[in-house]
């Protein structure tokens, strides 16, 4: 069993190496989720399908030693600002959680201030996300940006693929 410190750590790499997917995917010209249209949240776009990808996208543009120290700095200086956001944001939630299985009546007004207070929160790490991708998108070559587009286009046409296949599993 992990402890809590090893977990902790384990989502601030996650979140690592999260913000140079999306800016390998942002220098390639790909739109995060909410943007596409699917709302907010991380369930397709950039969220969980893509999680398994991320190792994947970072070798396949074959960073050199300098670029890697470069990218290492850049996550390192945002760091702290994307950690205190997210914490901030699990707090929201677990608030608004906790006022929507409350005993009693409740109402959309009572868990407005919530869901606002989530919704910026959400925006600023879009935002700090954006960054971090602009920032790391300035030190990929041309011809590593291009790699990334077409990891992205062949990830996007497995997606489809599985999704053909489960579809077709399906009683």
């Amino acid at each position: 069993m992990k402890t809590l410190s090893e977990m902790k750590t384990m989502r601030v790499r996650s979140a690592g190496w999260a913000a140079v997917v999306l800016a390998v995917l942002l220098a390639s010209g790909a739109q995060p989720a909410a943007a596409q249209g699917m709302g907010p949240g991380m369930g397709h776009g950039w969220g969980r399908d893509s999680g398994l990808a991320l190792p994947f996208l970072i070798r396949a543009v074959n960073l050199t030693p300098e670029q890697n120290t470069r990218v290492r700095a850049i996550l390192s200086s945002h760091r702290t600002a994307t950690r205190s956001t997210m914490e901030q944001l699990r707090k929201a939630q677990e608030e608004l959680a906790d006022k929507l299985i409350a005993p009693g009546q409740v109402q959309a007004a009572d868990v407005q201030p919530q869901l606002q207070q989530i919704g910026q929160l959400r925006e600023q790490l879009l935002h700090d996300s954006a960054q971090i991708a602009l920032d790391v998108r300035a030190i990929l070559t041309p011809e590593q940006l291009a790699k990334a587009g077409q990891v992205k286009t062949r990830m996007q046409q497995l997606r489809v693929e599985m999704r053909q296949l489960f579809e077709q599993a399906r009683p």
